[in-house]
């Protein structure tokens, strides 16, 4: 998961108009940044505006909670089209570096190094956007990578699938809880940190703390423990071990990996430093691992970060050598050549036994930050047709799907027309797709997908693996799940999880003391986990509250920072949308539950 957006000039700008503390401010700001702009030359009355209206890290994640505000969206294309004109009137690089680091730094968004690192990393993508799409607009920027927002991309992102014709046909059900099984292993988000330094500084301000060149602790209590933080900290390499030592206490038949293996030291990433850690973790899986591995990419392997070009840009910017990179180890991990696909956009398709077959995909082409959505209004590698057609055959020849992807379709993060197109091939082939993982949100969640021709009947359900790195505010974890051998529907799952706080307190050298967090059958006193028995968990979660409670404690793992101020009904009632959302805007589900909440 990205903790920060790209503060390039124009988001920083328009942050900086749509958010200023004082209203009054807003026409003066206005005016000096068109003086900014014109002159390259802050005033003082310009730079003291800037003071008065700090917006300290206003372009992580979920920033649109704490400063949205109704012009946000007529702000952001006001500055964007300013910034194409501009370009286009042949302003240097060199200025808007210049410009862009002046208001990131002197609205204290983010330290200056941090400014510097991600203008540097991204600025080169926008402008070649910008100096190579002729039509290239205000609102394919704002109504893409402010998509949460509530922006309007006007007429642009418009492609479909060609979904193949048919029904789905139901397929056998697991008919009691004694049925033969296998059991699989799902890893999520390591992020592993090179960098993590105990007792470190854990209060850095930075998007990742605890490294070694951020200076003392201020005091014990912003210390970094041993073994991560529950603030801006990533895993070191002690704890990656830890955990596969853990998971391999139980015996399991597959593991899913669903993406991420970088450090959130996103301002200095490289294809060196990207390469090192992506290959010391996948050679561990090979070494530890004596069972097929099933990989798939997070937003964070690519270097610059969450960016995914198609293969009709310049070359300069491909990412040839990370999907040869994959190609080779995950080829290694599942036993199985998937380079042929994974060479086109990072996905691939295998069949570990007969009538089973699992499908890693590639999501993160859908994420909001990956700069690459503007140039192009495609399915991006070709991607999402060939899910379909896959899916297809094995429809045809009456296999059982898993599908493994990252970013989970529902978030406003996600591309609208992505969201919908995917939900239209999970609806078409809903009783071959028998699971569903991902990743990216670092929280232990799930969402139901439902029938559009008939809304009451739940058709999918998508697991999250929630994570190993505790950023943020969440305790590390994995999960095992149990699948029936016939039919290969999920029967069940457990998470097991560590409390940070009291291995910490225990210092290096002491065991960790990892426990079961639930499980969901137990826990929620369902059958299975097929569709219509997580749906019967929703509608008692309406009736009984303190299930959400339940829910709340288990999407942090039980974390101490994660779970301290508890879960009001504001919360529940977000808590209970975000499951039955599916495709961002579409709000029918969520509605539809919390009438039944309310009643």
């Amino acid at each position: 998961m990205s903790t920060t957006k790209l503060p390039v000039l124009f988001f920083v700008t328009f942050f900086t108009l749509s958010s200023a503390q004082n209203a009054a401010d807003l026409p003066a700001i206005e005016q000096g940044l068109h003086e900014y702009f014109r002159t390259g030359q802050p005033s003082a009355e310009f730079l003291a505006l800037l003071e008065r209206n700090q917006l300290p890290h206003v372009l992580r994640d979920e920033s649109e909670h704490v400063y949205d505000k109704p012009s946000t969206c007529q702000l952001c294309n006001m500055v964007i089209d300013a910034v194409i004109l501009e370009r286009r009137l042949n302003i240097s690089r060199e200025t808007l570096v210049k410009e862009a680091l002046l208001l990131c730094t002197h609205l204290n968004i983010e330290p200056e190094r941090v400014c510097q690192g991600v203008i540097d990393l991204n600025l080169d993508v926008f402008l070649y956007v910008i100096d190579n799409y002729a039509n290239f607009t205000s609102e394919r920027v704002c109504g893409s990578v402010l998509q949460s927002y509530g922006c309007s991309a006007g007429d642009a992102y418009e492609w479909s699938v060609t979904i193949p014709s048919g029904n789905s046909q139901d397929r056998p059900k697991p008919n009691d809880t004694e049925v033969p099984s296998f059991t699989i292993l799902q890893l999520s988000d390591v992020h592993y940190d090179p960098d993590y330094t105990p007792n470190g500084n854990a209060v850095c301000g930075e998007p990742l703390c605890c490294q070694s060149d951020q200076g003392e602790p201020a005091s014990p209590e912003e210390t970094c423990g041993y073994w991560t933080d529950y603030r801006a900290a990533d895993s070191p390499w002690h704890l990656v071990e830890e955990t596969v030592r853990q998971a391999k206490r139980q015996d399991f038949d597959y593991v899913y990996y669903t993406g991420d293996i970088t450090s959130h030291r996103i301002w200095e990433t490289s294809i060196e430093m990207n390469t090192y850690a992506i290959t010391k973790l996948y050679s561990f899986f090979k070494d530890q691992f004596d069972v097929p591995v099933f990989p798939i990419f997070g937003n964070h392997e690519p270097h610059p970060l969450n960016l995914w070009p198609s293969d009709t840009v310049d070359d300069a910017f491909g990412m040839k050598w990370l999907f040869e990179l994959a190609a080779q180890h995950w080829s290694d991990l599942i036993g199985e050549d998937v380079s042929e696909t994974v060479l086109k956009g990072g996905y691939y398709s295998v069949s570990p036994r007969p009538g089973f077959r699992i499908i890693g995909i590639n999501s993160n082409i859908c994420y909001t930050n990956n700069w690459w959505l503007t140039y192009e209004d495609v399915d991006p590698y070709n991607q999402l047709q060939w899910l379909a057609d896959t899916l297809k055959e094995a429809e045809d020849n009456n296999e059982s799907v898993h599908i493994l992807s990252h970013v989970p379709s529902g978030l406003g993060s996600c591309l609208k027309v992505w969201n919908r197109e995917y939900s239209r091939i999970v609806e078409r082939f809903a009783y071959t797709i028998t699971g569903q993982f991902n990743g990216h949100t670092h929280k232990d969640e799930f969402r139901v997908y439902y029938n559009g021709s008939d809304p009451n009947q739940a058709i999918g359900v998508a697991y999250n693996g929630a994570s190993v790195t505790p950023i943020s505010n969440s305790n590390p974890s994995f999960k095992y799940y149990s699948v029936d051998e016939s039919t290969f529907n999920l029967l069940d799952y457990e998470e097991w999880y560590f409390n940070l706080t009291l291995a910490n307190s225990l210092g290096e050298g002491a065991p960790v003391e990892w426990k079961q967090l639930y499980s969901f059958v137990e826990s929620y006193g369902a059958a299975n986990l097929l569709p219509s028995e997580v749906d019967k968990v929703l509608y008692k979660m309406t009736e009984d509250h303190s299930l959400l409670d339940n829910y709340f404690l288990y999407k942090f793992r039980n974390g101490d920072t994660g779970t301290k101020g508890g879960c009001d009904d504001n919360c529940k009632r977000n808590l209970l949308c975000n499951i039955v959302t599916t495709e961002f805007g579409d709000n029918d589900q969520c509605n539809r539950f919390l009438a039944l909440y309310d009643a």
